[in-house]
């Protein structure tokens, strides 16, 4: 588990016109306009959230929990793809006997404040002290959900390299992580990984962990190219024209781990619902789905259930094969059946 560090520009595929990331006055750009929650919305929103139903955030059950131990990291890797949902947006994936750690949040709460701010609604499945022999940590972009101070903290010594978005290489080298363990990467560049290829590819979201830095950060999504299968990671990002640039570049993928959740007429442009996510998976040319980015954390004014059976629905109509594992379950993607285990008496 040396260093690799072989950064480079594709050329043969990427698509024609292709543009790295736009950076003015200090802020990135998404390549189309893009709003985000308006101040004038901010009050509205609010009351929305207080007029929920009551019990609407969770659900009516305990949600299964497959728990991890230390002994889960001491076989190498597969040498064939394995995925664990570790909720949320958080994953390991196993691909071309690398072991990668995507998006690990392990803390209670996706806050700044380890005491308010969306709480987990099951537990997490897995202690950051038990994890080890990880490969790389892969980042898509600094928000809370997605970056966790405490787990970056942990995993700091004990992981090798850290793949992330352009700017984000600071905010780890204030919080410990050493410098040359992270590789900072544009859209549409890549890096050599073991025998993987891994490239950061366009998102359209934004960026920023408090009130005054929003979008001093890079926003991505992944490609994981292997010798025998492929994986689009989107991150978070609202419906964009780049879907379709990258499934022509680097499609068609084995598995296409897509954002589900979080969506609301006033952030339609920077999440996708269910429906725009089964869209953006057939954009990129995937042959399987998997869910991500509902379930843990309470970011929404949607019932908690609703992004996984929207899909589950649509999914069905179109003959899209979805992956739905259980919070902590290993998961073979082309010999795993899901069992409809977010709703209650199934």
């Amino acid at each position: 588990m040396g260093l690799v560090q072989k950064l480079t520009i594709p050329n043969m595929r990427r698509p024609q016109g292709a543009a790295a990331s736009r950076y003015e006055n200090g802020k990135f750009l998404n390549s189309s306009l893009t709003k985000v929650l308006q101040k004038e919305n901010i009050l509205n929103t609010i009351l929305r959230y207080a007029k929920r139903p009551k019990g609407a955030a969770t659900p009516p059950f305990e949600v299964p929990v497959h728990y991890l131990a230390a002994a889960d990291f001491e076989r190498e890797p597969a040498g064939e793809m394995r995925v664990n949902w570790l909720g949320h947006a958080s994953l390991i994936l196993e691909l071309g006997n690398r072991r990668y750690l995507i998006d690990p949040v392990l803390s209670e709460r996706a806050s700044p404040v380890p005491f308010a701010g969306p709480k987990r609604i099951h537990p997490a499945p897995l202690r950051v002290e038990d994890i080890q022999r990880v490969d790389a940590v892969i980042l898509s972009h600094d928000h809370y959900d997605h970056l966790d101070y405490a787990t970056i903290r942990a995993l700091r010594h004990k992981v090798p390299l850290f793949y992330v978005p352009l700017r984000v290489k600071q905010l780890l080298i204030d919080w410990g992580v050493p410098p040359l363990h992270i590789v900072e990467l544009d859209w549409w560049q890549q890096v050599h990984d073991g025998d993987n290829l891994l490239i950061a590819t366009p998102a359209r979201h934004f960026s920023g962990r408090g009130l005054f830095n929003r979008n001093s950060t890079l926003w991505v999504s992944w490609c994981l190219i292997g010798q025998k299968e492929r994986v689009f990671y989107s991150g978070d990002s609202g419906p964009m024209a780049e879907f379709s640039d990258i499934g022509a570049a680097y499609g068609p993928f084995d598995l296409a781990i897509m954002p589900i959740g979080a969506y609301d007429v006033n952030w339609a442009d920077i999440h996708t619902n269910a429906e725009e996510a089964l869209e953006a998976y057939q954009q990129v040319r995937g042959h399987q789905l998997l869910p991500v980015h509902w379930g843990t954390f309470d970011l929404a004014i949607h019932p908690w259930g609703e992004p996984i059976e929207r899909l589950h629905q649509a999914a069905a109509l179109q003959g899209v094969p979805v992956l739905v594992p259980e919070v902590g379950q290993w998961v073979k993607p082309g010999s795993f059946e899901s069992r409809v285990w977010w709703k209650a008496n199934n």
